[in-house]
């Protein structure tokens, strides 16, 4: 087991290994909760309840909740039920909300530890590789019509436990979705990762050095949450794809597409402008190689119908917006990212030039 100390204002463990989930409840032990609601969602349930609530038995009461899978479940009515759920339950102070589940699950369930009576205990149980990353740094939150994480705040966990064997259940969607998480991170750190992340024609959980592509990736949200914990500054740097991204899920949500496959067109479209604004000429940062790399790794970065308007209007209530104008992460090069606003009429025709671009780019293929 390899242990990752995360320096915030509440300190906190992230523990790595293969079948944690078995030791949970000696885990936990010193925390003394006198009662654990797990929460989980039906996919995950299928797998991973039973073992995760047998671990707990002997050392702490449990009670169980589940939800649907997917984004809807990240809403008010959901959020209201849960809360109803601890106090029938009789949760107090001194209980504890465990997220055993992807981002959904863990932004859901943080959400309600964080305001059920105030805040009570938090553990994170990530099992997604998606979750690597946001089951670090406290942000918790739920969507409100459509608009993704606006109603939130951060709360960190009392404890990260990431059982590495319950990677193996994922699809390989889902694998990609947490994949440009990683590769994300990649892009704005200049160091290993991006490097070693650019050499692999393939990437799978079965990699001899997958381990140490995932713990890098962590210590990137790690530096970065330690040093801007709220966000007022570089911590926005890890949102590099996301404004796109976020509205691309929310405009084309009836296809149920992945919050990964959804950032990646993202941050393509951050890597355009970023080409642009600084008139990188024949060195740009989007280029055929890297089109062709992200192609072979099954990612799919185009849509068939682009709703131009629908999505500029879904960045205009993007969270980083300042006084109406929208940000993007934009990079000067791979390691350097900065925050830059625009106005509406800029994006617009930015968004144009990229739709453009990427429908003529040979090999891509449409997520939609």
């Amino acid at each position: 087991m390899r242990e990752i100390n995360v320096n915030t204002s509440k300190g906190y463990r992230i523990l790595i290994g293969s079948n944690l989930r078995y030791e949970i409840g000696t885990l936990i032990e010193s925390f003394q909760f006198n009662k654990v609601a797990i929460i989980t969602d039906e996919n995950v349930a299928n797998f991973y309840l039973d073992d995760v609530t047998h671990a707990l038995s002997p050392h702490v009461s449990t009670v169980n909740y589940v939800v649907q899978a997917g984004e809807r479940s990240k809403s008010f009515a959901e959020f209201e039920r849960i809360q109803q759920f601890l106090l029938d339950e009789q949760l107090d102070r001194n209980s504890a909300v465990l997220a055993l589940g992807g981002g959904v699950v863990g932004d859901l369930a943080g959400f309600v530890a964080s305001t059920y009576m105030r805040g009570i205990g938090f553990i994170q149980m990530p099992s997604t590789l998606l979750a690597h990353d946001s089951s670090v740094g406290g942000k918790v939150a739920i969507n409100l019509s459509n608009v993704k994480n606006v109603i939130g705040q951060f709360y960190q966990p009392d404890l990260v436990i990431y059982d590495q064997v319950m990677l193996a259940t994922l699809s390989d969607r889902e694998f990609r979705s947490g994949l440009a998480e990683v590769i994300k991170h990649g892009f704005i750190q200049n160091g290993s990762l991006l490097e070693s992340l650019l050499n692999k024609s393939q990437i799978s959980i079965h990699d001899p050095d997958f381990s140490n592509i995932l713990e890098d990736s962590i210590h990137v949200k790690r530096e970065i949450v330690e040093n801007d914990e709220r966000e007022s500054n570089i911590r926005q740097y890890l949102n590099l794809g996301h404004t796109l991204g976020h509205a691309i899920e929310s405009v084309y949500s009836s296809y149920s597409l992945t919050h990964g496959e959804s950032v990646m067109i993202g941050i393509l479209f951050d890597l355009y402008v970023s080409d642009l604004e600084n008139e990188r000429g024949q060195s740009n940062l989007l280029n055929q190689s890297l089109i062709d790399w992200l192609t072979s790794l099954g990612y799919k970065l185009t849509i068939n119908d682009w709703e131009s308007e629908k999505l500029i209007k879904s960045m205009l209530a993007d969270k980083k917006n300042d006084n109406q104008q929208i940000a993007l992460i934009l990079l000067t090069t791979y390691g350097n990212p900065y925050v830059k606003h625009f106005d509406q009429k800029v994006i617009e025709s930015y968004l144009e030039g990229f739709i453009s671009y990427i429908s003529q780019t040979p090999n891509v293929k449409a997520l939609c």
